[in-house]
This record gives structure tokens, C-alpha cells and sequence, in this order.
């Protein structure tokens, strides 16, 4: 297959694009949301500038779900839409009843559903290729979505300090990133987040976590053809 040709500029807008959007991802489903964090979400207005949506219906339809509720609810002054919002997460991906969406990859692939087997252990695998550990080790299992976005995270991250470092003798490194990633993508998340985003759009009390969802699901689909592309790009 013949490759083609992405200036080093070109390659820094495609990841800074996929750093903002794998930040906020990152962010809302790994722990609940900081007020901290959704002040300057909303004063920022960033759900606006979430990359990719003009090659995603899917990714508009959440955004504009997202800003629905943020039109009606006040999240960053007012007590009790923060704590409704903060709830939502804490219903759905934490406790104390019985989780009606899991945040785990293990409870979507695995007919037992357990936890710190097979499938956190190869997930834990590949982030130790990259010196990345989970912050509470053997305490939150590392297939959890949020992790598993964050991971993604950090891997562009590595990118883009290859690509601003402008040494070409680095570029090589490019391929091994973008495949390890477009490997991940396919193994891991786009294994369970389809069915993890279609029960979070179901079981939400609040459209900006179902929205975030659906964002989630389209995002990874058109990231994964984005990093399908690349894989067959020379970085000079």
C-alpha cells in the first residue's frame, strides 16, 4: 500500500485535536465531576469544540444534548444541579447500589463479569509497556473506562512530544504509537464501549452524561479511522 505524506505541522493539529478530545473524555469518566474542572468547561464552552463533529452526526447529536442541559442547568453556581450531576456519575459508575452501568471493560466481555482477571491483566500489560500505572493499583481495576481513556490520553501525548520535539531522527516512533493505539482501540474499547454508551443513554438522569455518551461511541469510531489513516502515513 502506498503511503502518504503528513507534514509535521499537520500531524500536531491531528493531535492536538484528539488531545482535546480524549482530555474531556478522560476527565468525565474517570472519577465524578470536579466543580473545579466544570467551570471552566462551562465558562470555556468547550463542549463546542469538541473535534471531529463535522465528520460525525453521531458526535453532533451528543454535543447538542450536552448543551441542552447546560442551557436549563446551572452546574457551576447552582448547589443543587451540581449534585445532581455529580450523583448521576456516582449512580451509574460508583455505588453504593448495584451499578446499572459498569464502567469495566471485564463486565462486557467476560461472561463472569470479574474483575482483575484476564482482561484487566492484559490491559494492565500493555500500560506497563509505557511505564503508566494505575494510581490506586489492585484497588480500581485498570480495564476501567475512564483508564482506559486516559491511557489513550497519554499515548497521543507521546506523539506530540515526538512531533514538537522536531527531531526526524524520532519520527519513526510515530508508527509504533499510532498502531499500538489503533490496536488498543480495537481490543479494548471499541470491544464494550458501544454497548457501555448505549446503557449509559439509557440509564442517565441527566442528558449531559447521555450525551457525553454517545459522544464517547462515535468519537472512538471516527478516531479509529483517523489512526487507520495514519498507520499508513509517512510523518515527515
Amino acid at each position: 500500500m502506498t503511503k502518504t505524506v503528513l507534514s509535521v505541522q499537520e500531524a500536531v493539529n491531528i493531535f492536538y485535536a484528539r488531545h482535546f478530545a480524549y482530555d474531556m473524555l478522560r476527565r468525565f469518566f474517570i472519577e465524578e465531576p470536579s466543580k473545579e474542572y466544570l467551570k471552566e468547561f462551562v465558562q470555556k464552552n468547550m463542549i463546542k469544540l469538541f473535534p471531529f463533529a463535522d465528520d460525525s452526526e453521531g458526535i453532533r447529536a451528543g454535543m447538542n444534548q450536552v448543551e441542552s442541559y447546560l442551557a436549563t442547568h446551572d452546574v457551576v453556581n447552582i448547589e443543587k444541579h451540581y449534585d445532581d450531576l455529580h450523583w448521576d456519575y456516582t449512580r451509574m459508575f460508583v455505588g453504593p447500589f448495584e451499578l446499572p452501568t459498569p464502567p469495566w471493560e471485564s463486565a462486557y466481555v467476560r461472561k463472569d463479569k470479574l474483575l482483575f482477571q484476564g482482561t484487566t491483566m492484559n490491559v494492565r500489560k500493555i500500560y506497563e509497556k509505557y511505564a503508566i500505572e494505575v494510581t490506586d493499583y489492585n484497588i480500581e481495576a485498570d480495564d476501567h473506562i475512564g483508564l482506559e481513556l486516559d491511557f489513550m490520553f497519554h499515548l497521543n501525548k507521546f506523539c506530540l512530544e515526538v512531533a514538537e520535539g522536531g527531531n526526524p531522527d524520532e519520527y519513526r516512533a510515530f508508527s509504533k504509537l499510532i498502531k499500538e493505539q489503533h490496536q488498543f482501540l480495537q481490543d479494548h474499547l471499541l470491544k464494550f464501549v458501544p454497548q457501555f454508551s448505549e446503557l449509559v443513554g439509557k440509564e442517565a438522569n441527566t442528558e449531559f452524561y447521555a450525551g457525553l455518551a454517545k459522544i464517547l461511541h462515535h468519537y472512538l469510531q471516527v478516531d479509529s479511522e483517523v489512526l487507520k489513516q495514519l498507520v499508513n502515513t509517512e510523518i515527515v
